[in-house]
């Protein structure tokens, strides 16, 4: 098989997990989350989150940021958004229309009005 195959295939396997969706619907939802306030939601021990971050993180999927002792992870990949809400993913489709509607409006060149 094509390498390049064989690791698109493990993407979308490592994608499939069900706490790696929460993962990345909680994400999703708030930009930019501390690994201290996902256990709560999540709901799995510590080093299983940071197990699932892990294997997420080393797809490009997501990326940390540490703070201090802090380490806070954000969704870095642009499509991945569009991928899970193709996917049927309610998160997904919620946090991309919030997106959307986040980007300011285009003027047009006459008269300055929202295109």
């Amino acid at each position: 098989m094509d390498k390049s195959l064989k690791a698109e295939a493990n993407l979308f396997r490592d994608l499939g997990h069900p706490v790696r969706l929460k993962i990345l619907c909680l994400l999703m939802r708030r930009e930019r989350e501390c690994v201290c306030r996902m256990l709560d939601e999540v709901g799995v021990p510590q080093p299983t989150l940071s197990r699932h971050l892990a294997i997420l993180r080393g797809h490009g999927i997501i990326e940390d940021e540490r703070e201090g002792t802090m380490v806070f992870y954000r969704v870095a990949h642009p499509l991945t958004t569009g991928i899970l809400a193709a996917a049927g993913l309610a998160c997904a489709a919620e946090a991309k229309l919030a997106k959307e509607h986040a980007r300011p409006a285009r003027t047009s060149r006459k008269g300055g009005r929202a295109a």
